[in-house]
């Protein structure tokens, strides 16, 4: 009876696996691969033979390696600068350089047309001080859209090699030194092998990102075309076999990166041979060296806040009042009360919290008992379990919406015999599909810190799987369920190119409403929306950032 029981939650949980994330592939497969009601490659063969299209393709692959570069040398440098040597204020600087992980993709950009514009503040200060004829810079095309990708994803750098700096081997170090190693030659046989499964794990997640973005090439790419903005424009003019066709060789793309880099990953396994004491940050000696080492994190925080503030600032700007001058003069609280007591104004942004409430319940709902046989289970189906909830994560937003229109413009067994597409639901199941893996990374995490032990001693006293689970498991990984959770909403709530494709009248999120406050040239009011996902974003990273190590603790 136990088995069948298993059997059948088993069962169960594939079955939403699979219909949320395997069947949509393969429809969008079908898709592409379908003309005039049968099984054609003709969109294939029309779309190598035009060298417009290769192009676009080309200047995705450009953009997701350069991306991978930027972001690179940046959030690497940034994390040696930080945690390789001694640094006062090293908290402070710390959550200041983690900052731009908790902010939409999409405020950002609009925050950086404000400054770097043609219009905007920092160029015209600088074209006035400066007395210059023309703007002394162009925002857009590809400068412009890296500009936005180095700032916004170099935190996947920054993040994981601090990570691996903090876990040195002291000892391995401190010998090299004495057997009269430089610095060059610590760096290159020591600090990088060590720190290249770091590096390999960002590169993938930035590749990702990079050549599935969408706001920054929509917004300043110009004649930079990449696919994903394709795909926007073959959806519109209801080209729904081409979209799918551009969406698989996307996700070809992705897929032969991932290899790749998987397949050289395994080749670099490193390992220290000496287990001593863990790293010990260095000291600068010179004076000099320590002044241009705040000097510089001084700088660079000041830029990172910049965006930020420009989006606060921007928030309380009166309506209409911004439109000829470059320096905003007049501000009120105006847009506030019109987001507050418009219901037409405040929708946006209520939807956009219920539907990423709806998306992080149903990746905790899935997750959670795929996280925990994963990695708590013997089960034979763990390893498929594994590879369906990851799945999402070689699938740039862009395909993962095709995807799901295509998963559900007809009625079938997964749908429930409905048609989804263009209801209130299709949003936040895209939502859930695209966060699944986050909280799956999160939940992990969590359970690899359970003891189990408690597991043993709860099953020994002749508790039933399912009590244990509910009243053992679920309360000592608790802290890690509430991260995976908030991170998910903070994911969701201000997502914009999923949305471009699926939002409907009924369910326009606050993103689209940012891109249309925009259009109508009310400035202010799209500053609004934003500072108010700026607020909710970082009140609730911090909350998670303060969570996590409380979680290490307990689970200890």
């Amino acid at each position: 009876m136990k088995k069948l029981k298993s059997i059948a939650f088993i069962g169960i949980l594939l079955w939403c696996l699979i219909g949320t994330i395997l069947f949509p592939a393969f429809r969008t497969l079908q898709v592409s691969m379908t003309a005039e009601q049968r099984l054609s490659l003709i969109h294939y063969t029309d779309f190598l033979k035009n060298t417009i299209n290769l192009e676009t393709l080309f200047h995705s692959v450009t953009l997701g390696i350069l991306t991978v570069l930027f972001c690179g040398i940046v959030g690497t440098s940034l994390a040696f600068l930080v945690h390789y040597y001694e640094m006062p204020y090293q908290k402070f600087f710390d959550k200041i350089l983690l900052l731009p992980i908790m902010l939409p993709g999409l405020i950002i950009v609009f925050a950086f047309v404000q400054l770097y514009g043609e219009s905007g503040i920092i160029t015209q200060s600088i074209k006035i001080l400066l007395n210059l004829n023309e703007i002394p810079f162009r925002f857009k095309g590809l400068a412009g859209i890296l500009f936005v990708h180095t700032y916004t994803q170099y935190v996947y750098f920054y993040l994981n090699v601090s990570i691996g700096i903090r876990h040195l081997d002291q000892s391995v170090i401190e010998a090299s030194r004495n057997m009269g190693a430089s610095k060059w030659v610590v760096f290159k046989t020591i600090l990088l092998p060590f720190l290249k499964p770091a590096l390999i794990a960002s590169s993938i997640v930035t590749f990702m990102s990079g050549i599935g973005s969408f706001s920054a090439p929509s917004i300043i790419g110009g004649s930079y075309r990449v696919m994903t903005v394709q795909i926007l424009m073959s959806k519109a003019n209801n080209y729904m076999s081409v979209a799918a066709m551009q969406v698989v060789l996307l996700s070809i793309v992705s897929l032969s990166f991932l290899w790749v880099l998987k397949q050289y990953e395994k080749r670099i396994q490193y390992q220290s041979s000496v287990r001593g004491a863990l790293f010990k940050p260095l000291k600068l000696k010179k004076a000099s060296h320590k002044w241009l080492q705040y000097i510089i994190l001084c700088v660079l925080c000041l830029l990172i806040l910049l965006p930020v503030v420009m989006i606060l600032v921007g928030s309380f700007i009166s309506p209409g009042s911004w439109m000829v001058e470059i320096f905003p003069s007049k501000f009120s609280w105006d847009n506030y009360v019109k987001i507050f007591m418009k219901s037409r104004a405040f929708a946006p942004f209520k939807n956009s919290i219920i539907m990423a409430l709806i998306a992080s319940l149903m990746t905790l709902l899935i997750g959670l008992p795929s996280s925990a046989i994963i990695e708590k289970s013997n089960y034979r189906s763990k390893g498929l379990i594994e590879f369906l909830v990851m799945l999402p994560w070689t699938m740039p937003s862009s395909a993962i919406a095709i995807n799901t229109i295509n998963a559900y413009n007809k009625a079938s067994v997964f749908s429930f015999n409905q048609i989804w597409v263009g209801s209130y639901m299709l949003l936040p199941i895209a939502y859930f599909i695209s966060a699944l893996p986050i909280m799956v990374r999160t939940l992990n995490v969590a359970m690899n810190g359970l003891n189990d032990t408690y597991i043993e001693a709860s099953r020994s006293l002749g508790a039933k799987k399912l009590w244990t689970f509910r009243h053992v498991i679920v309360p000592i990984i608790s802290p890690g369920i509430i991260a995976g959770f908030l991170l998910v909403f903070i994911r969701s709530i201000g997502e914009y190119t999923m949305s471009a494709f699926l939002y409907t009248v009924s369910n326009k999120p606050i993103s689209i409403a940012m891109v249309n406050s925009i259009f109508e040239y009310d400035i202010g009011l799209a500053m609004t929306y934003g500072a108010l996902l700026v607020i909710v974003s970082t009140l609730l990273s911090s909350f998670v950032y303060w969570l996590v190590p409380q979680g290490g603790k307990t689970n200890a």
